[in-house]
């Protein structure tokens, strides 16, 4: 699943880095030394999610 603007928020944090998160679930965040890779941990943390949802379902 591709992310787009409007899923996540990302903000510059004091340190010179950025941190985005899920609109949905802030606790789903992700920390990068520019946007874009603040962008891609995030979207990699919000894929491995999604898979352990799936692994959760199939153990139910």
């Amino acid at each position: 699943m591709k992310l787009n603007r409007t899923d996540y928020v990302l903000e510059s944090a004091s340190d010179g880095g950025y941190y985005a998160w899920l609109t949905v679930n802030m606790y789903c965040n992700a920390y990068g030394e520019s946007p874009e890779e603040a962008i891609q941990n995030l979207q990699n943390i919000m894929n491995e999610m999604i898979d352990e949802m799936y692994m959760v379902e199939e153990f139910i």
